[in-house]
């Protein structure tokens, strides 16, 4: 996307670009610090996103009191299936004189702040800068994410944005006239989680809380339960923008709960392809740590390569047939419009095995995987099916390489265990 080509434009034929909940959450910080230096909502700000270049984020909403500004926005997924799609992201901002115990403060000016040419009263227009989560924003709870537990759920991406954003909006005008501070009373690191992000000891702070009046609703679907990630949405967004069904972005959700899973003591993990695959295996391991278990969807060589560059023992994929027929024949990534499903193989396998040709010339002709695992196990070809759990599990090895155990559980649609591969 060019510079000046707008993330929620659409170009014939092609899925249309949203911003995250990071770029979100700044909009609406830079918005309701503009309204505070200006007197009047902003219908727009442009955010200048990590790349370098700015997006036009729209404003939805704002207010101001003698003790906050604020301003909401409302989250654009553009054509991605986003669950934060429509929700609205609110920034409440404060700007208080700094008075901690042992940091000593000029105590020239309580009430008033002059910007003159990139300084305050001849000093640094660098304040610190506390952010804090509010309602609906998660709070992280287990190590292996890039937020450290204790912290707000919002990720490096985003802060790095917040503060050179609301830095370079204290800058954009030109105006010399006083900035009142918000209320006269001096700051204190406040018992929300929150983070500390500028330059200490800062002779004033710009306190931002973020809320998402939705937020502990949508989390429920998404992730964030099994991360660790309590109370609230993550503020995500390394680029700033959504790409629509973005391979990168499920990726990088792989990438944390490996990380997660390692952090919380985890050496072998279990790589199913979705929520039943995942509910059989954890009804077979029973008492194995829920961090261990990870959805990697058709994402099959990428979570095999990860595990291992983070020093995984050992990897056990949870899957169905259709998925193990595809590892087997050597696919890296299993979506069926990327791959479509070829029996040919399943049904030349069957001839090696000498097996009736009828039953070969079934299995090729079936319509799907699934159909033709009928076929085989009403045929009581257990061999065959044995056959494609090794393949995949010789996929996999080759992936892996050498230093880690495979293990596949190929479950029947019902949850019955077909098969269980090893090899180590």
């Amino acid at each position: 996307m060019s510079e000046s080509e707008p993330a929620s434009g659409r170009r014939k034929g092609a899925l249309r670009l949203g911003f995250s909940t990071g770029t979100a959450a700044v909009a609406a910080a830079r918005a309701a610090l503009r309204f505070w230096k200006n007197g009047s909502r902003p219908s727009t700000v442009a955010v200048r996103l990590n790349a370098g270049y700015y997006l036009p984020v729209p404003i939805a909403d704002g207010g101001r009191s003698e003790r906050e500004t604020w301003a909401s926005v409302v989250k654009d997924g553009g054509d991605d299936p986003d669950v934060t799609h429509g929700a609205e992201i609110i920034a409440r901002l404060r700007c208080l004189p700094r008075r901690e115990i042992g940091i000593p403060v000029d105590s020239a000016s309580d009430s008033e702040v002059t910007l003159v040419h990139g300084s305050a009263n001849g000093r640094s227009t660098n304040p610190l800068i506390c952010l804090i989560g509010g309602k609906g924003v998660g709070r992280v709870t287990k190590p292996g994410l890039p937020v450290v537990p204790g912290e707000p759920a919002v990720n490096p991406g985003p802060r790095e944005m917040m503060t050179i954003n609301l830095r370079e909006e204290l800058l954009r005008s030109s105006e010399t006239g006083p900035l009142p501070f918000h209320a006269a009373v001096p700051w204190n690191p406040p018992t929300a989680p929150h983070v500390l992000m500028g330059e200490p000891p800062g002779e004033w702070v710009i306190e931002v809380e973020i809320e998402v009046p939705e937020g502990e609703r949508l989390a429920q679907h998404t992730l964030n339960p099994r991360l660790g990630v309590l109370g609230g949405i993550s503020i995500l967004g390394t680029t700033g923008l959504v790409r629509p069904f973005s391979h990168e972005a499920y990726e990088e959700t792989i990438q944390a709960e490996l990380s997660v899973a390692r952090s919380n003591g985890c050496r072998t993990v279990v790589l199913s392809t979705g929520g039943k695959s995942e509910h059989y295996a954890r009804e077979y391991f029973g008492s194995w740590p829920q961090e261990a278990f990870v959805q990697v969807a058709d994402f099959f060589a990428f979570s095999v390569r990860e595990a291992r560059r983070m020093g995984c023992s050992g990897v056990v994929h949870s899957v169905f047939f259709g998925k193990a027929v595809k590892m087997a024949q050597g696919h890296e990534y299993t979506h069926a419009h990327k791959n479509r499903m070829d029996l040919g193989s399943l049904a030349a396998l069957c001839r090696d095995g000498s097996h009736p040709g009828g039953l070969c010339d079934e299995i090729e002709g079936a319509n799907t995987a699934r159909q033709a695992l009928e076929i085989l196990l009403r045929a009581g070809a257990m061999d065959l099916v044995l056959s494609v759990a090794q393949g995949a599990v010789a996929a996999s090895r080759r992936i892996a390489e050498e230093g880690m155990s495979i293990r596949l559980l190929l479950f029947n649609y019902d949850g019955r265990l077909l098969a269980d591969v090893r090899r180590p």
